[in-house]
């Protein structure tokens, strides 16, 4: 796994489908793949700042390479807080989103084929049911107006959960949100595959969100089978290892 927590990302397309991550610069029309695609991962991934994507064979490659690499070798944040597994873990680089204050995000290849991004936010009881999700609804609803984003949402998937592999206490069920956003404005043209789930941590105020995004780039069925991976695989083993909400956003 390598590590690019001091370089930064711009964006330019966000709130995919509520996720509220963030892809930066626009997508461009997709070329048409080549009719036998075999999974591989993008290319070296450097870290540095760049600039949307492009569809195609090597788009269409990547999205085949997250469907069915092992999930393995979680990546933590900066700060030791959290672990999340990643499909084909090695080829992630850890990344800034500008503009959008957040406890890591990640992107896979530098054409951003996916990301991944946490966040907080704060409620008067983590523990209502439905209080964590709708606290971050709320707060991606600007961007998703702004970008003038059209969601299908499908029906959202409770998971027990435990904060930790070594964690005593009950369960906590988690909901897991499944959306297909559509995005058309000058700034942002594309289809997104996303989904996110909201964890109740760090006390009973704050709400821990990781969410992810995966652009089509006429990849749609792709793209919602890395999400549908992402849904089974990965966030319902989102591993929280600090007793205390971190303090830093990057």
């Amino acid at each position: 796994m390598r590590d690019r927590v001091r370089n930064y990302d711009t964006l330019a397309c966000v709130a995919i489908g509520g996720v509220a991550l963030a892809l930066s610069g626009c997508s461009g029309p997709p070329p048409a793949p080549k009719s036998q695609i075999v999974a591989a991962a993008p290319p070296r991934d450097d870290g540095g700042a760049a600039k949307g994507g492009t569809g195609g064979s090597e788009h269409a490659a990547a999205l085949e390479q997250l469907k069915t690499s092992d999930v393995t070798a979680p990546w933590k944040d900066r700060q030791s807080s959290l672990r999340v597994p990643l499909p084909d873990a090695k080829t992630w680089v850890r990344v800034k989103f500008w503009g959008v204050p957040s406890l890591v995000g990640f992107r896979y290849g530098k054409q951003h084929h996916a990301v991944v991004g946490a966040f907080t936010t704060h409620v008067e009881d983590n523990t209502v049911p439905g209080a964590c999700t709708k606290s971050f609804e709320a707060w991606a609803a600007p961007w998703l107006e702004t970008f003038e984003v059209e969601l299908e949402r499908s029906p959202p998937e409770a998971v027990a959960w435990r904060p930790s592999a070594n964690d005593t206490e009950a369960p906590r069920i988690v909901e897991i949100e499944s959306v297909f956003a559509k995005t058309a404005t000058i700034l942002a043209r594309d289809s997104y595959a996303g989904a996110y789930a909201a964890y109740p941590v760090w006390g009973k105020t704050t709400c821990l969100i990781v969410g992810m995004a995966a652009p089509s780039r006429g990849e749609d069925a792709r793209a919602k089978a890395v999400r549908d991976r992402f849904i089974k695989e990965v966030l319902p083993k989102v591993e929280v290892l600090s007793p205390i909400e971190p303090k830093e956003r990057y």
